[in-house]
C-alpha cells in the first residue's frame, strides 16, 4: 500500500479519515513496536498503581486499623498514582510522535520497508532529552495558568500543543519554541481545541469498553465493603490501562495529522515542490535524458 503524504492541507473530517487510514495501514508494525516499547512501561506502572490503590482501599474500608494518618497516606497514594499515569501518557506520546516522524522520513526517502522497532526506539532516545525538558516546561505553564481561574491554563495548553511536534518532527530546539508553537496555533485555537476534543471523545468511548472489568471490580467493592483481591485488581487494571493507552496513540497521531496540515498551510512545502516539478522545461528534461 502506498504511503500517505502527511504534508497536505486537510479539512476537519479529512484529518480524522487520514488518521484512521494511517492506523489501518501501519497497524501491524505499529502494534509490534508499541508492544515492545510501550507495553513494558504500562505494565510496570500498573503494578505500581495496583499497590497504591490496594493500600488506599484497605485504609478506606478499615480506617480504625491505620490511625489518624490514614487520610494523608491515601492522599499521598493518590498523588503518586497521578504521577504514574502522567508518566505513561508522556511515554505513549513520545512513542507515537516518534513513530510518525520515522513514517515521514520513510515517505520522503521513498523507503518501502516496514518501520522497525529499532528505528522508533532510536528516534525516542535521540529526542528524549529535549522532549523531557519541553514537557516539564509545558506542565509548569499549564499548572500555573490553571491557578488563575483555569482559563489561562486551558489557553496555553492548546496554544502550545504543537511544541512537542516541532521538536520531534521539525528538529527544533528549545530556543524559540514557544514563539513558533504559538505562531502555528494563531488563528486556529478553536480548531485545535475542537479537533483534540473530538478525538479525545472518540478514543474515550472505545476505551470505555476496556474499563468494564475494572468498573465491575470497584462496584463489587463498593457493595461488599471489602477490598478487591490482588489478582482481580491487577488483571482489571492491566486490561483497562493497556486498552486506554494503546488507544491514546491514535489521539497523538491524529493531532500529528493536524500539525502537518497546519505546517503545509503555513509553508506550502508540497505545493512549492509540485510547482518546481511543473516548472521544469521540456527542453531541460530532454537534455538530461540525452546526457
Amino acid at each position: 500500500m502506498e504511503k500517505i503524504n502527511l504534508s497536505v492541507e486537510r479539512s476537519f473530517s479529512d484529518l480524522i479519515t487520514a488518521t484512521i487510514n494511517l492506523v489501518k495501514q501501519e497497524f501491524v508494525p505499529f502494534i509490534r513496536a508499541f508492544a515492545i516499547i510501550g507495553f513494558p512501561v504500562v505494565l510496570l506502572m500498573v503494578f505500581l498503581i495496583k499497590d497504591l490503590l490496594l493500600g488506599s482501599l484497605e485504609m478506606s474500608y478499615n480506617p480504625q486499623e491505620y490511625g489518624a494518618d490514614s487520610f494523608m497516606e491515601i492522599a499521598g497514594n493518590s498523588i503518586l498514582t497521578g504521577f504514574a499515569s502522567m508518566f505513561i501518557v508522556a511515554w505513549v506520546q513520545l512513542f507515537s510522535i516518534c513513530y510518525l516522524r520515522v513514517y515521514w522520513d520513510h515517505y520522503r526517502g521513498g523507503i518501502e520497508e516496514r518501520i522497525t522497532v529499532g528505528e522508533v526506539f532510536g528516534m525516542m532516545m535521540k529526542k528524549f532529552g529535549l522532549y523531557l525538558g519541553w514537557t516539564f516546561f509545558y506542565f509548569i505553564i499549564v499548572v500555573v495558568g490553571c491557578f488563575f481561574l483555569i482559563v489561562p491554563g486551558i489557553y496555553f495548553g492548546v496554544a502550545l500543543t504543537f511544541g512537542v511536534y516541532l521538536i520531534i518532527i521539525k528538529d527544533k530546539g528549545l530556543g524559540a519554541l514557544i514563539t513558533e508553537a504559538m505562531a502555528m496555533a494563531k488563528g486556529n485555537w478553536w480548531k485545535i481545541f475542537g479537533y483534540a476534543l473530538v478525538l479525545q471523545l472518540l478514543v474515550g468511548v472505545v476505551a470505555y469498553v476496556f474499563s468494564i472489568p475494572y468498573m465491575a471490580v470497584t462496584m463489587t467493592t463498593a457493595f461488599t465493603g471489602e477490598a478487591p483481591g490482588v489478582y482481580e485488581l491487577t488483571f482489571s487494571l492491566l486490561f483497562a490501562y493497556l486498552g486506554q493507552y494503546t488507544l491514546y496513540t491514535i489521539l497523538f497521531l491524529g493531532i500529528g495529522m493536524l500539525f502537518f496540515s497546519r505546517s503545509e498551510e503555513m509553508e506550502h512545502t508540497t505545493l512549492l515542490s509540485r510547482i518546481e516539478e511543473l516548472g521544469t522545461s521540456p527542453e531541460k528534461r530532454t537534455d538530461e535524458a540525452i546526457d
